[in-house]
């Protein structure tokens, strides 16, 4: 039976990114495209989500390749990756991300036309991937299609083989427990910046084996409340903690200066964030099985259309966010609404004309 409160997960968490990517413009943390200012509420907004919301979906994607092996064969799920996501990332670093790029780089000052930046974008690509511009948040898809194909023969030998875990004995405090190897694993492979490949395979490997699980899912149903406090108070103190210093001077620990202790310190913090991150995980989870498993017109359109809302959000932020910034300065809060408004509108705009297009809608995995 399909679980509708993940594929309500799923497209909030993306809808989320609307805010989430209109306020880093506000912001100061990371870098973006676009920088205006370093609001608080706009710091405050990110850092509650940061942590842990793309991480579910890795984990929501670990739980779905399990059910998608049940009724597909391993070449038919290569197939299903290929066309879902790698074609996709594709096409979206040729025709979607440099729209996004380009208004960022109006905003700073660029006079040149969008063709001549297009044909310098696409020709300097490898200066553009190294300074983080070229995928923009399409490191998701691809992080995914390469996490989906090294899980895969792991899988594969699993399901094959004689050995299983015994899932009836796993505990919410074992589950637990796993905080350990995540914090372990955001050390290392930060192919992109702060976006340790490592950390989300292990929550796509935690969701295929552990999270799939009907009795594993009940019992985060059953202690959502607890789990989910748990993760508010522990965001709370991280939020009172962070926010303050933002934007404000500080000093940065080099190899040269690193001592056992201060190793210690780093992977307590390091410990402590992903605290956040799996109690996130966990809780939101029990949460959306008890209040989201539901189904209407609306969010099975929305669960169809969540990875393509996805690639087309982003450049239709920055382009309006680049009008919006000029026509009425210094008035965030309405900056905020119109941008997240319009680009919302047309982005769904986008996807329906883009559905209509046989020979563009499979660039997008658009089903018509």
């Amino acid at each position: 039976m399909r679980k509708y409160y993940l594929d309500n997960l799923r497209w909030l968490i993306i809808l989320i990114l609307f805010p989430y990517h209109v306020l880093l413009i506000y912001s100061s943390i990371g870098s973006y495209y676009i920088h205006v200012a370093n609001s608080v509420i706009a710091n405050t907004f990110i850092l509650t989500f940061a942590p842990w919301f793309m991480q579910l979906l890795f984990a929501i994607a670990g739980i779905a390749t399990y059910y998608s092996l049940k009724r597909r064969d391993a070449k038919q799920y290569l197939k299903e990756r290929v066309s879902k996501l790698l074609l996709p990332t594709v096409a979206g670093v040729i025709l979607v991300i440099p729209v996004s790029v380009y208004y960022g780089f109006l905003f700073n000052g660029y006079t040149g036309t969008f063709l001549s930046f297009w044909l310098s974008f696409l020709g300097n690509w490898l200066h553009y991937l190294k300074v983080g511009l070229l995928l923009g948040p399409l490191w998701f898809l691809l992080y995914l299609f390469i996490i989906s194909i090294v899980a895969l023969p792991i899988i594969m030998k699993y399901k094959n083989g004689n050995w299983r875990i015994p899932i009836e004995k796993v505990t919410i405090p074992k589950l637990l427990l796993l905080i350990i190897p995540l914090a372990i694993g955001s050390f290392f492979l930060n192919l992109y910046p702060e976006k340790s490949i490592v950390q989300f395979f292990e929550l796509f490997i935690f969701g295929y084996f552990l999270l799939s699980d009907d009795g594993i899912q009940e019992k985060l149903e059953d202690k959502r409340w607890p789990i989910f406090i748990s993760f508010l108070v522990l965001t709370i103190i991280y939020l009172v903690g962070t926010v303050p210093s933002i934007g404000s001077a500080g000093t940065s620990t080099t190899a040269s200066t690193l001592t056992v202790a201060s190793l210690l310190s780093m992977f307590l913090v390091k410990l402590f964030v992903n605290a956040i991150l799996w109690l996130g995980v966990l809780g939101v989870m029990g949460m959306g099985k008890h209040y989201l498993e539901f189904k209407n017109p609306k969010t099975l359109y929305l669960s169809a259309v969540s990875f393509p809302i996805y690639i087309f959000h982003i450049a239709w932020i920055n382009l309006f966010a680049y009008y919006i910034l000029n026509w009425i300065p210094n008035m965030m809060p309405l900056q905020v609404i119109l941008t997240m408004g319009l680009s919302f509108v047309f982005t769904i705009a986008t996807i329906e004309v883009v559905r209509r297009i046989k020979g563009v809608r499979f660039l997008f995995s658009i089903k018509g």
